[in-house]
């Protein structure tokens, strides 16, 4: 095989330290607390510039070097906006409820216009050993992979008057109802990140190179069905026991405040034992899947080998030493999840390193008119 052909293997490695994002963590969160938020675009870059540096992929590491002050004009533009919708929802004026219901539907009709404003701001101002990700979706591809979005409004809506519809039809609708449509709505969701993460891969570019996805819609939709399966089932498991012992606790018990104190604590017990197991076990199916099925056009393919076992361990490990610590803990959570992650991952790219970044290299220089014209119109600015 020429040797500009050869396929190798360059495992992604994280050389960050838990106690080196602490440091960064709680100096973020104290700066947000004594700014009243203001901080907040300098902690989010912050904490990206940390992980992507110490993030490395095929000899090189990742930077992310977009300007504060776009970070800044956006989130004041975002905090300004969510302010003048709170305060006019809460009016005792009907013309100012009707402008702020008004205004709350035009950003659910643009939230796919904004997620994709954000992610081509991060993206554009990613770079890897030079090169730029450049993520421009078309805008009918963006709102037809956005339609599980008005699904879950019309289900928001249904749900908020499904109470009192139930109460007709008996209590088995009173509860079955709710349950129906929250179900509905977890596939909805789930099916949005499908479709928005099929279009983050098929539409961005590395030079001139776009992404290759493979994922098929029903492995992924059936990997949330049998997250909800495993959660329903631990729950009964659990639910049955902690039944039986807060029965007989309680008969013997004449302090009703201490009934209640073990009914709470068998409840969060409950939340750690059936929730969190479920749902890290669909993140790590998930992220299996993607991984797997995913490339940059035919010079590069991804492998992943993330363990299930270890990756569920380590999410129930994170929730209750974050839930002993009053949220301490969160900062070394999020190291832990991300290393494992990130080191499951295998990048196989075809040719030499150095030839094929020269080659993207040229590619970009190529094609950069027109990002550079859309960064002089200030196009992304409501995604900074």
């Amino acid at each position: 095989m020429n040797a500009s052909q050869e396929i190798v293997a360059h495992p992604v490695r994280f050389h960050g330290q838990e106690g080196q994002y602490f440091r960064i963590w709680i100096v973020n969160v104290l700066l947000s607390i004594l700014t009243l938020g203001l901080y907040t675009p300098w902690a989010r870059r912050r904490t990206v510039q940390y992980f992507f540096q110490n993030t490395e992929m095929a000899e090189g590491s990742f930077e992310f070097a977009a300007p504060i002050r776009r970070m800044l004009v956006g989130f004041l533009l975002f905090g300004g906006l969510y302010l003048a919708v709170e305060l006019a929802g809460h009016s005792d004026d009907r013309t100012a409820r009707l402008v702020g219901n008004l205004a709350m539907a035009v950003i659910v009709l643009a939230s796919p216009w904004l997620w994709a404003s954000a992610m081509r701001f991060r993206f554009r101002h990613t770079r890897w050993r030079g090169l730029r990700l450049v993520f421009a979706p078309r805008l009918t591809a963006l709102y037809v992979a956005s339609w599980p979005l008005l699904a879950l409004a019309v289900l928001a809506v249904c749900l908020v008057f499904s109470s009192s519809s139930a109460l007709r039809y008996g209590r088995v609708a009173v509860i079955g109802l709710p349950l129906l449509i929250l179900l509905l709505g977890f596939l909805c969701l789930a099916l949005l990140q499908f479709n928005y993460s099929r279009l983050l891969v098929l539409e961005t570019r590395i030079g001139n190179e776009a992404g290759r996805w493979k994922v098929e819609r029903g492995p992924y939709l059936g990997i949330a069905l049998q997250a909800i399966g495993i959660a329903v089932l631990l729950g009964c498991v659990i639910g049955a026991v902690s039944a039986i012992i807060l029965a007989g606790y309680t008969l013997g018990m004449r302090n009703l405040r201490g009934s209640i104190m073990l009914g709470l604590a068998i409840g969060a017990s409950g939340w750690l034992m059936c929730i969190v197991p479920a749902m890290a076990w669909r993140e790590a199916r998930t992220f299996q899947l993607v991984w797997n099925n995913t490339g940059i056009s035919q010079l590069a393919r991804f492998r992943c080998d993330l363990r299930i076992g270890s990756f569920v361990g380590l999410r129930v490990r994170n929730a209750i030493l974050t839930l002993v610590t009053l949220g301490l803990y969160r900062p070394f959570a999020r190291v832990k999840v991300y290393r494992m992650k990130c080191e499951s991952v295998t990048v196989h790219l075809r040719g030499g390193t150095e030839a094929l970044v020269g080659q993207l290299v040229r590619q970009q220089d190529e094609g950069g008119f027109s990002d550079a014209l859309a960064d002089g119109l200030g196009l992304d600015m409501v995604g900074a």
